[in-house]
């Protein structure tokens, strides 16, 4: 049974998304003027339901020792945001 709106967390990606590209995307941040260093490059896929937003994020390579530290990690948290 879905939580909060019918989201199924068993299901990755939701039922119904569509998958949109993130290839570039560090690369059209910075021709905005938004530049990511590499240890805050955590999107790894985005999709869209309607108007909500998914996205898959992870630590880069080297990141995961000190995730503990944290209740949710400052470069997991960003990336999120990076889907919007």
């Amino acid at each position: 049974s879905g939580v909060g709106g019918g989201f199924d967390f068993g299901v990755w990606p939701p039922r119904g998304a569509v998958g949109e590209s993130v290839e570039g995307v560090y690369g059209r941040f910075a021709g905005l003027g938004l530049s990511y260093g590499s240890a805050f490059r955590g999107l790894r896929g985005v999709w869209r339901r309607g108007e909500e937003v998914f996205a898959e994020v992870s630590l880069p390579a080297g990141q995961e020792g000190v995730a503990g530290r944290f209740g949710v990690h400052p470069v997991l948290l960003d990336a999120a945001l990076h889907a919007v």
